[in-house]
């Protein structure tokens, strides 16, 4: 016996219900029946004269891309993006929404976070003129019938019946997308026709027969911040992080480890230095006022685990990884938390310091790529 969806054949995990077997595995996607005959109603739209505009001249590196991405759907390939942290990735695959929506087929931008899909969809919503729009996620369901539907990875199972001609998915080596095998099933049901997968952290494991596009380049066109390993013992890393930050006089975000590091760090840091420090995690309340109050100048530090890792771009930041040989920064968490600075042409460079009591293969694989990308020529 096999799931349909998931494709589950420990038998441990199949429950049987009124005489018929259920897969126990994904059933957080409701439940499916082991002998249910699964078909999609394949919708077409009528073609229509889409049109977009953007505040901003693609660079040649992403028009390249963006004509590459048209052409491989025209093709029927699917493709992979790897493009570095404040790229500009999202905009390469609009001219591919543009010609699919023309075509009267069905797309899908899916991302695993709630808080990235409603930025998401507003960055699309003053993109495309006079386009219906769907948002989907967890609490959240509007124009789930439109042609163009913005979502986060698990709310694709709403639409496994329907499917999409065109499937974009951006960070896909992010949790819960990545490694996880039922989302990753879901997504391959909903896909009828091509995808498009956008990553920062691509390795040739996640390369599966499709074509890969490399943009190593900002928009800028600036190297990317390299980080600065700092072999240092535990008992000194809150006085060093404390020297940085009086000497930088800069924003900062200090990434650590633990939920329990975050306000320990950060008492500690506010009385060391007298500056305005911040903790920002899973468990803290006004993580967005504070992200903002960064922002803004009204304090000086954030300490946070690495749920601002990704999605943030905050001018002039600089950032400090603290006990860095720690399992959970890992090579590609360790490349998106480097990737937070010198995203803004303005600011195009800055500081990267990993503090470990050791010299991990994580850290050294990161530092080896990002050197990588800047020498590369694409």
């Amino acid at each position: 016996m096999e799931c349909p969806r998931c494709h589950n054949q420990n038998v441990k995990r199949l429950y049987k219900l009124h005489g018929k077997y259920y897969c126990r595995q994904c059933i957080a996607f409701h439940r499916v029946w082991v002998d249910e005959p699964y078909t999609q109603d394949h919708t077409r739209f009528p073609p229509q004269k889409v049109r977009y505009s953007l505040d901003f001249e693609l660079s040649k590196s992403q028009q390249d891309i963006s004509r590459q991405l048209v052409y491989n759907y025209q093709n029927h390939y699917h493709s992979l993006v790897l493009a570095v942290c404040g790229s500009g990735k999202t905009e390469i695959v609009f001219e591919l929404i543009q010609y699919a929506l023309q075509r009267g087929d069905r797309v899908c931008f899916c991302i695993p976070r709630k808080e990235l899909v409603k930025e998401l969809y507003q960055r699309i919503k003053e993109a495309f003129h006079q386009i219906d729009i769907g948002l989907v996620y967890g609490g959240h369901i509007e124009n789930i019938n439109a042609q163009l539907i913005v979502c986060t990875m698990h709310q694709l199972y709403r639409f496994e019946k329907s499917g999409f001609h065109l499937m974009i998915a951006d960070e896909v080596d992010a949790f819960p997308f990545y490694g996880n095998p039922v989302l990753q099933q879901i997504f391959m049901r909903c896909c009828i026709g091509n995808y498009v997968k956008l990553s920062a952290t691509f390795v040739k494991e996640d390369i599966d027969g499709e074509e890969l596009l490399i943009m190593n380049r900002r928009y800028h066109g600036y190297d990317l911040p390299v980080p600065q390993l700092i072999i240092c013992p535990h008992c000194l890393q809150v006085l060093l992080i404390s020297f940085l930050l009086k000497k930088w006089k800069k924003k900062v975000i200090v990434f650590v480890p633990l939920v329990q590091d975050v306000d320990k760090l950060a008492c500690q840091l506010q009385s060391y230095t007298h500056l305005r420090v911040r903790g920002v995690s899973s468990i803290h309340k006004h993580n967005q006022d504070n992200l903002m109050a960064l922002k803004n100048g009204d304090i000086d530090v954030i300490v946070s685990t690495t749920l601002l890792e990704r999605g943030i771009t905050i001018e002039d930041v600089q950032v400090i990884v603290y006990h860095g040989e720690h399992d959970l920064f890992d090579r590609r968490t360790l490349i998106q938390i480097a990737g937070r600075v010198g995203r803004k042409i303005s600011h195009p460079q800055g500081h990267v310091y990993i503090l470990s009591n050791e010299h991990t293969s994580s850290i050294r694989q990161c530092i080896h790529t990002i050197k990588n990308l800047n020498q590369m020529s694409v």
